[in-house]
């Protein structure tokens, strides 16, 4: 009985020590939402602009519960590299699951964090969860044409 015990203690530690960074980042609250957003296009917006310049759209889904979603606003969306690929190589759309539920539902978000690229109002691409700067940066070349 008492190895039963024992392993119970060991699994409730071990799964306390998993959820650990997620309520750190829970308890420090919603992260600011990057610079790159600055311009605040909407997705309608953003769509426009890209018919116009040929670049895709960048769209991050987002929700302010998310710990992912704070690591990677936090963390990968402040890293010059991939700010660098995002603003040179397309237009960003921040969407906030308080804010812009309609244009979230209408993509077919079906998780948070969600990065997707956009050509012609439609998904080419799309990574769910977050990640580090390099893993990010990574999925973003190999997303995102060149500029044109």
């Amino acid at each position: 009985m008492k190895s039963g015990k024992h392993i119970s203690t060991l699994i409730i530690v071990l799964l306390l020590a998993l959820m650990l960074p997620s309520l750190i980042s829970l308890l420090r609250g919603p992260a600011a939402t990057p610079d790159l957003f600055s311009a605040g296009y909407s997705l309608e917006q953003a769509n426009a602009l890209s018919d116009e310049s040929g670049k895709p759209v960048y769209v991050l889904a987002t929700a302010d519960w998310c710990a992912p979603c704070q690591a990677l606003k936090r963390g990968a969306l402040h890293d010059p590299q991939v700010v660098d690929l995002i603003e040179n190589r397309a237009i960003p759309v921040y969407l906030e699951s308080g804010t812009n539920p309609e244009e979230i539902r209408s993509l077919g978000v079906r998780a948070f964090p969600t990065t997707m690229i956009l050509e012609h109002g439609q998904v080419i691409s799309m990574m769910e969860g977050g990640a580090s700067a390099e893993r990010y940066a990574d999925a973003l070349r190999s997303s995102l044409p060149e500029s044109p």
